[in-house]
C-alpha cells in the first residue's frame, strides 16, 4: 500500500487521481447552506424554463436542506452558470434515486476544475522553466491543498473553474484561443475583468484590441440565452449592480466599516459606501498602467502583474470573500516554485490568516454538514447569534480583518517591487521591537541589588 501511494504521488496522473478522489469523497454530503441551496433551486426551476433573475424560488421538497421556509433569489451571475446547473438537474432527473446524487452532480464542475488546476500548475512550471521534480512538488501541494478542497469540494463555489479558464488563457500560444478562454471565464464570473486592462495595454496597436474582444463572448452568450429562452431583463440590473459593487463584509477592512458602531457616522458621509464599492475600478486601471511599465512581457512579468492586480483588487474591493483567494493562490504557488522562493514565509502567513478566517467565519465548517442534516445548519446559525459564541466569533473576524488587510498591503508592495524585503510583516515588527528593547536596555546591568549603570 505504501509503495503504491509513493508511485501515485510520483506522477502527474497519480496526483490527479488522488486529488480527485479526495474531493469527490467530500462532495456529495457537504455544501454551503445558502450557496448550495441556491444552486439546487436554480437547477430545478431553470430546468423547467424559469427565469433565474425574475422571481424568488421556494424550497424544493425532497431536495432542499436549508432555508426551508424562505424563498431565495436566483444566482448573482450571468446566465451561463444557471444553465450549467439546470443541465445537471436534467441529468439527475434520469436517475433520481437520491438527493445526494444531485449534490454530487452539482459539485462536479468545481471538483473537476479544482483537481485539474493541479495539472495546469504542473504544466505552467514545466513550460516556464522549472524542472520536472519542481513541477511535481507544486502539483503535489495542490492535490492535497486543504483550502482549495474546502472551497471547491465542500463549499461548492465554482471559482476554480474560472481560474482554470484564466490559466488556460495564459498558457495558450494562439491569440484566438486566449480570447475564448478569457471570455468564457468572464461569462462565468467577472473576476477575469481585472486582468483585462493590463492584457490590453501591454500590446501595441492593433494587437491590443485582441484582449478586449474577449468581452464580446460573455455579451453574445448572455444576449443569446435571453433571446432563446425568452427571459425578461427584469432583475438583471440588480444582479449587475450586485456583482460590480458587492455587498460588503468579508475578509478585508470593509467588514469593520460596516460595524454597528460605525455605520451611523459613516452613512452621514454622502455616497461613502457607494463610492467605496467602485474604488476597485480606478485602482485596477492605475495598477495596470504601473504593471505595464514595471514588468516585461515574458511569463514571469505577466504572472507578477496578475499577482499585483489581484492584491490591489483585494485591497479595494467592497467585500473580499473566502473563495476569492483562489484567484491568487495557484499563480503565487508557481511564483514561489520558479522565481521567488524567498516569498514562501509571506505565502504561509497569507494562507494561515485566510484559513483561520475560513474556519472562524464558517463555524469551524459545521454549517457545511447541512446536506447530512439541517440540524447542523441550525446549530451553526444559533451559535452565530448567541451572546457568547457569537460575540467571540464577531470579535475574531474583526481582528482577522485587520491582520488580513495589512497582509494585503504587504502583498501589493512586494509584488509591485520584486526587490522588496518579503519577510512577513509580523516578523519584521517583532524583530524591530526586539531591537528597540535592546537599544533601550543597552548599558544597563541587572544585579541582586537592583538595576545600576
Amino acid at each position: 500500500m505504501v509503495l503504491r501511494f509513493r508511485a501515485l504521488v510520483a506522477t502527474p496522473r497519480g496526483l490527479l487521481i488522488l486529488g480527485l478522489l479526495i474531493r469527490e469523497a467530500l462532495s456529495f454530503w457537504t455544501g454551503h447552506p445558502y450557496d448550495t441551496e441556491v444552486w439546487i433551486r436554480n437547477a430545478f426551476f431553470v430546468s423547467q424554463g424559469a427565469n433565474p433573475y425574475s422571481a424568488l424560488m421556494p424550497a424544493i421538497p425532497g431536495l432542499s436542506f436549508a432555508y426551508l421556509h424562505e424563498d431565495l433569489p436566483g444566482v448573482g451571475y450571468l446566465p451561463v452558470w444557471p444553465l450549467i446547473v439546470a443541465g445537471l438537474y436534467k441529468l439527475y432527473a434520469l436517475l433520481p434515486f437520491s438527493r445526494f446524487f444531485l449534490y454530487f452532480l452539482l459539485k462536479q464542475p468545481t471538483v473537476l476544475a479544482d483537481a485539474g488546476l493541479g495539472v495546469l500548475i504542473f504544466h505552467c512550471v514545466r513550460r516556464w522553466g522549472g524542472a520536472r521534480e519542481a513541477s511535481l512538488k507544486a502539483m503535489r501541494y495542490w492535490a492535497f491543498f486543504p483550502y482549495a478542497i474546502v472551497i471547491s469540494a465542500m463549499w461548492g463555489q465554482f471559482d476554480a473553474l474560472v481560474v482554470v479558464l484564466l490559466m488556460l488563457s495564459l498558457l495558450s500560444a494562439s491569440s484566438g484561443r486566449r480570447v475564448v478562454w478569457l471570455g468564457t471565464g468572464i461569462a462565468l464570473k467577472w473576476f477575469p475583468l481585472i486582468v483585462l486592462p493590463f492584457l490590453t495595454i501591454r500590446e501595441r496597436w492593433p494587437r491590443n484590441l485582441i484582449a478586449g474582444v474577449s468581452l464580446v463572448i460573455p455579451s453574445i452568450l448572455t444576449l443569446a440565452v435571453f433571446w432563446v429562452f425568452g427571459w425578461s431583463l427584469l432583475g438583471v440590473t440588480a444582479m449587475t449592480i450586485s456583482v460590480s459593487h458587492a455587498s460588503g463584509g468579508g475578509m478585508s477592512y470593509v467588514n469593520i466599516l460596516q460595524a454597528p458602531l460605525l455605520l451611523p457616522a459613516l452613512r452621514r458621509i454622502p455616497f461613502f459606501y457607494e463610492a467605496l464599492g467602485y474604488l476597485w475600478v480606478p485602482s485596477i486601471l492605475v495598477a495596470a498602467l504601473f504593471a505595464r511599465r514595471r514588468f516585461p512581457s515574458d511569463a514571469q512579468g505577466i504572472v507578477q502583474a496578475i499577482l499585483l492586480l489581484t492584491s490591489v483588487f483585494y485591497l479595494t474591493r467592497y467585500g473580499v470573500y473566502e473563495q476569492y483567494i483562489l484567484y491568487m493562490l495557484p499563480l503565487f504557488l508557481i511564483d514561489l516554485t520558479l522565481w521567488h522562493p524567498e516569498r514562501r514565509p509571506l505565502f504561509r502567513l497569507f494562507l494561515s490568516l485566510a484559513t483561520t478566517y475560513l474556519l472562524v467565519n464558517n463555524d469551524l465548517l459545521v454549517r457545511f454538514l447541512g446536506p447530512v442534516s439541517s440540524s447542523f445548519v441550525d446549530a451553526a446559525y444559533a451559535a452565530d447569534i448567541s451572546p457568547t459564541v457569537g460575540i467571540v466569533r464577531t470579535a475574531a473576524t474583526y481582528v482577522l480583518n485587520v491582520l488580513i488587510s495589512v497582509t494585503f498591503v504587504q502583498l501589493a508592495m512586494v509584488f509591485a517591487n520584486p526587490a522588496r524585503d518579503p519577510r512577513p510583516w509580523p516578523r519584521v515588527v517583532l524583530e524591530r521591537g526586539r531591537a528597540w528593547i535592546r537599544r533601550r536596555t543597552a548599558g544597563v546591568i541587572l544585579d541582586p541589588g537592583g538595576l545600576r549603570p
